[in-house]
């Protein structure tokens, strides 16, 4: 190991878990209303449990490395709503 590296940490599935709930607690979502575990029902804190565990895992690197093109247009769901803002739009005006 480096000099000056700390050991990686691997975090724990209780650890995660006490996360994702407290994080979704503080959003108003209250996982406990959902059953531990049926695999009949469309949502069970098991599954999402472990969902959120795997997104945590997965997808925070790939966020870390992410940088944003400060020249870069942001996609617009409706573009039409904002024509007239854009350089040069005449405003729905034709040109002659």
């Amino acid at each position: 190991m480096p000099a000056g590296s700390a050991p990686s940490q691997e975090v724990t599935d209780d650890q995660l878990d006490q996360y994702i709930l407290t994080r979704l607690r503080s959003l108003g979502v209250d996982l406990s209303l959902l059953p531990d575990d049926d695999e009949s029902a469309p949502a069970d804190r098991k599954r999402i449990l472990e969902d959120a565990r795997r997104f945590l895992r997965r997808t925070p690197p790939a966020i870390a490395g992410f940088e944003m093109d400060a020249q870069l247009v942001a996609p617009i769901m409706y573009p039409a709503a904002f024509a007239s803002r854009r350089p040069g739009a005449s405003g729905g005006e034709e040109s002659p």
